[in-house]
Parts: structure tokens; sequence; C-alpha cells
């Protein structure tokens, strides 16, 4: 598996004029993981848009659903819908989550998961948090203190690009974004800006990372 992203993008629910076109300008100007979501979809209308992507992105898909066209397609993994039993999957496997207690019980077979809404949705009324900030930054603490291997953890709901650093200090190894790039009237544009902060982040993980390493390096001496 190749390094996850720092910002994965989920696709808007609802299939829209000319939204092929778009998702494949994203990832021409460098979207690394995309999550296909289309609830109100069925499999065919699904196969249809994966049918227009070029297949050289394929391996940065992500699919909700329809585990059948994993045999159809050569995309990145799976994301398990709610209750649904772990699968033989070529790729990486995903989950959602939701409460806390899902959160710290977590085992082992995923790469990562979502948990949220961290903040009050951008693209669904009503969905907001039902833990806080302080909780969840004890409960990823623990995370990376913590021997057993662990998924890495994406944060969910309401990602606005002045949210990102706060974020990644509490904790998260990622953001999910979904309602602050298709609420935008440039989806393209948008995701770019956010490229922007996700360099900058990586940039000081690397800086951070060197840092310690070289402390390490220091007490081997």
């Amino acid at each position: 598996m190749s390094e996850l992203p720092l910002a994965i993008l989920i696709s808007g629910a609802s299939i829209r004029d000319g939204e092929t076109s778009v998702l494949t300008d994203l990832f021409e100007v460098g979207l690394q993981r995309l999550h296909l979501r289309k609830p109100d979809s069925n499999a065919s209308e699904v196969s249809a848009i994966l049918s227009k992507i070029p297949e050289a992105y394929h391996n940065r898909i992500v699919l909700h659903r329809y585990f059948d066209l994993l045999k159809e397609f050569s995309l990145g993994g799976y994301h398990y819908f709610s209750g649904e039993e772990p699968k033989d999957v070529n790729g990486t496997q995903s989950r959602s989550l939701h409460k806390l207690d899902e959160l710290k019980n977590i085992g082992g077979g995923l790469d990562y998961c979502f948990f949220g809404p961290v903040y009050e949705s951008i693209s669904k009324k009503g969905y907001v948090p039902k833990v806080s900030l302080p909780e969840l930054g004890g409960v990823l603490y623990n995370f990376k203190k913590g021997k057993s291997k662990k998924p890495l953890v994406y944060a969910l709901g309401g990602v606005r690009r002045r949210k990102v650093p706060e974020l990644f200090n509490l904790g998260f190894d990622g953001v999910t974004l979904l309602g602050s790039i298709w609420g935008k009237k440039d989806p393209v544009a948008a995701f770019e800006r956010y490229q922007f902060i996700e360099r900058s982040v990586w940039a000081k993980k690397e800086k951070e990372k060197g840092f310690i390493q070289r402390l390490l390096a220091k007490d081997e001496t």
C-alpha cells in the first residue's frame, strides 16, 4: 500500500452532469484518493462513472458499496458500510465511525477510518458533533502511544480550510473533504487551495520526523 494522502475527497451523493470530467480534472491537479460514494445510484450507474474515468486513475478510487464492481475495475480499495462484514479486498480497507466507543475499540484489519462529524456538517443539515474535540484528542493520543497497530484516523464532517491545522494538532492523520469542495462553483480550484495546506502540513511533519530521527541518532552515539 502506498502512503496515504493527508486529504481524501468523498464524491457527492448524487450523480451530476459533467461529474466525470470534473473528477478527471481533480486527478490531473493532484487528487490522490477519491471515495466514490453514490448511495442514490445503482451498480450500473456507478459502473458507468468508472468507465468514463481514465484507467490511469482507477487505483486512486475507493468504492463504497457495490463490492462486485471490484471484479470489473482495478480500484484502490473498498469502504465498508455500517455492519458490513470484512471481505477479501485487493487494496485498502476502510470504514466510517461515529461513536467514540467504536473508535476506542477498533482493532486491526483496516488501513484507515473516518470519524465524525467533528464539526457541523457542510453538506448535511443538522449533522452535528456528538463528541467534544478534547475527548477525541485524548483517544487519538492513546492511539499514537499504543504498541498495537491501529488504522489511520481521518476527520469527517464540516472540514474547512481554516480548521485543518487544528485537526492535525489534535492528532488526526488526515481530513476528508466533501461539502467544502462540492459546494463551490469551481471544485477543482477549491481542492487546489486545500493542496497548499496539505503540502504545508506535510512539510511540517517531515521536519518534525527529521528532528526526532536526529535525536534518536544522537542517543545511539
